[in-house]
């Protein structure tokens, strides 16, 4: 008797549950954006070589065109770079220009680009007045958007200086605010007041040390010159927390710091108090 041979079957292969999806796939027709960024009020971009010149197009259709600072400098490739503030000025309101490619026959083509990171260890920066930043946003159909989006006042840290068991801290002034320095938590409950004093330099200045703060649970206070929260300048850091070294003051335990200076996410100064014992003296009280 002759039995009929068998081939091997392979084994199918494991699915893997937690693998990542498959990247999207660019509309066919559509420009595809091979580089976006934004440099604080900079915009770059390029899209592969083509007929047609870049621009940005609001919500009622008009089209505004990217005329770049400097000539194409990768071949391949048409690319603009422009200061943003300069060609749409500086409105506080929240503003989506959809990027485009406007074609010899006048159609715009939206400019189609792959996800955005979900986390990136930078930010965009906060414009020279502190009023607005610019980002780029992705529409559900992949149109790579720029957007303008105001910010809440706030007023430049210039520098935290430690002195011995002192910390100075200096800031731009604040037009039409009281110059006092404010420890306020989220809720805008008033931790501590510091007066400050205005430097023949047109800064502003106030110590804080451990003897200065009152007794009570650990809080963690954003630091206000008024009601106007204090910002780290030129802050390009999705953690600038992880990044700088900031002034901290010892008690007792010099393992364990009393006051910490941190920096918030969005670059907004702050501290961490830690628990005091009313009636118990710390180091400089």
């Amino acid at each position: 008797m002759k039995f009929a041979l068998r081939r091997p079957t392979d084994a199918p292969e494991p699915v893997d549950d937690d693998a990542p999806p498959p990247p999207p796939t660019p509309p066919r027709g559509r420009p595809v954006a091979a580089y976006a960024a934004v440099d604080g009020r900079t915009l770059w971009l390029a899209v592969d070589a083509g007929p047609g010149t870049l621009g940005l197009r609001d919500d009622a259709g008009t089209v505004v065109p990217l005329r770049s600072a400097v000539a194409d400098e990768q071949p391949g490739y048409l690319s603009a770079r422009v200061d943003l503030d300069e060609l749409f000025g500086t409105a506080q309101d929240t503003t989506a220009y959809d990027a485009v490619l406007v074609t010899g026959g006048g159609s715009a083509k939206a400019v189609w680009s792959y996800p955005l990171p979900a986390e990136s260890k930078v930010c965009p920066r906060v414009s020279a007045d502190g009023t607005h930043l610019w980002d780029l946003a992705r529409r559900d159909d992949g149109t790579l958007q720029v957007v303008r989006v105001p910010q809440p006042a706030s007023v430049w840290l210039r520098s935290l200086r430690l002195e011995g068991e002192t910390v100075t801290v200096t800031t731009d002034p604040v037009p039409d605010a009281e110059p006092e320095l404010r420890l306020a938590d989220l809720e805008g409950n008033v931790v501590l007041t510091r007066q400050m004093t205005l430097g023949d330099d047109g800064l502003l200045r106030a110590t804080l040390s451990l003897a200065d703060l009152p007794p009570g649970d650990e809080v963690w206070p954003r630091v206000h010159v008024g009601d106007v929260p204090v910002r780290r300048r030129h802050n390009d850091l999705a953690k600038p927390q992880q990044a700088t070294l900031l002034p901290m003051l010892f008690g007792d335990d010099p393992e364990t710091p009393m006051l910490r200076f941190r920096f918030a996410p969005e670059g907004m100064l702050g501290l961490r108090i830690a628990a005091r014992v009313p009636g118990r003296q710390e180091a400089g009280a």
